[in-house]
């Protein structure tokens, strides 16, 4: 399902892009085919764009990717596309798996609005059911456990990136760093989010967490911000070959991206009541992750805790947004699954100290 994006003409975005190829290559001819929107996705529009090129006797076909912020809004309050393609630039140049970026536009005279404009990466996305359907679900048991533990391999290549070298530290400046920090945010967005309807358990989630920040707080690493599955470009055979959507990419502890895979991923299996055969249980993906970052997991409950409530809050977005436009409300009513899991790991008082690699 997708929001805000019947307000762009596909044939407007087409020959917009057709020209900005066209001026970035002065000589021969380029043509640009229709343009394919994939079907998932909230944070980003999303366009495939085959183009032909002419020049002399020569013709060469090329594959983009452009993301541009939603028409008629989303689910960030602000779009920051040099933000993303900085991201991109930096783990490209560090080995990791990514779309190289070819340029960041931000003429609006060319489609209407700014965009990213990637290279296509050729491969297969998972839906968001691929617990229970899909080709990792009819995988055999052996690679499902190599695709787990490749993207748990993954994630802490991401953690382990020298992110000052690599000149990412203004995105999480040094004034704006620390958990105290992360927590305002996530309690800004979640007003924002719930347009100030606030569920009582995600109030309650604020506070819990306010009330027992991890002391001493854990490094700060290069985060994903929404590391899972369904954010990797899979080839045939399984393997990586690219690693998407970076535009929430901050520097802050590598639990929260931790958490958040495996908290989401928890939250489905039971929503769905079936796990795939293959996957290891939470504590070795966590175990597996501390031996590859080269240290234990901090407070992962009190991770998860906030990991679950930014998820939760864009879920309220999404809500409001699909509402807005007509649409009827996709969800029952009631306290999501989410929020569920949150009331149960709020009922204990929060630890001040690091805890363990299990729950």
């Amino acid at each position: 399902m997708t929001v805000a994006r019947a307000a762009r003409d596909p044939e407007a975005l087409r020959r917009g892009f057709e020209r900005w190829l066209q001026a970035r290559h002065r000589s021969g001819t380029v043509r640009v085919g229709p343009l394919v929107r994939p079907t998932s996705g909230y944070s980003s529009e999303t366009l495939l764009i085959d183009s032909r090129r002419t020049d002399g006797r020569a013709e060469v076909e090329e594959r983009f990717v452009a993301r541009l912020p939603p028409a008629g809004g989303g689910i960030f309050p602000a779009y920051d596309l040099d933000r993303q393609a900085a991201v991109q630039r930096a783990l490209g140049r560090a080995g990791i798996p990514v779309a190289a970026v070819v340029a960041v536009e931000h003429d609006e005279e060319w489609v209407g609005a700014p965009f990213l404009l990637m290279a296509h990466v050729e491969g297969v996305v998972l839906d968001e059911a691929y617990v229970v359907a899909g080709p990792l679900h009819a995988a055999d048991a052996a690679t499902q456990r190599r695709v787990q533990h490749g993207f748990v391999d993954l994630l802490a290549a991401v953690h382990r990136l020298d992110w000052e070298a690599a000149g990412l530290g203004a995105l999480t400046p040094p004034a704006e760093r620390g958990l105290a920090h992360d927590l305002a945010r996530a309690g800004a967005y979640l007003e924002w989010a719930a347009d100030g309807d606030v569920p009582a358990v995600l109030a309650d989630a604020l506070a819990w967490l306010r009330a027992g920040r991890p002391e001493p707080e854990p490094p700060p690493s290069l985060c994903w911000g929404d590391p899972r599955l369904g954010n990797v470009v899979y080839r045939a055979d399984f393997s990586v070959a690219a690693a998407l959507d970076w535009e929430t990419a901050a520097i802050g502890p590598a639990e929260l991206d931790l958490a958040w895979f495996v908290g989401l991923h928890d939250l489905t299996a039971t929503a769905v009541g079936a796990d795939l055969p293959g996957f290891a249980g939470r504590d070795e993906v966590v175990a597996r992750w501390a031996e590859r970052i080269g240290r234990s997991a901090a407070d992962l409950r009190w991770f998860e805790v906030l990991s679950l409530l930014r998820a939760d809050s864009v879920l309220l977005r999404i809500r409001r947004l699909v509402t807005a436009s007509g649409e009827p409300d996709p969800w029952p009513q009631g306290p999501t699954p989410g929020q569920a899991r949150i009331a149960s790991l709020i009922a204990a008082p929060p630890s001040r100290h690091r805890a363990g690699a299990g729950r």
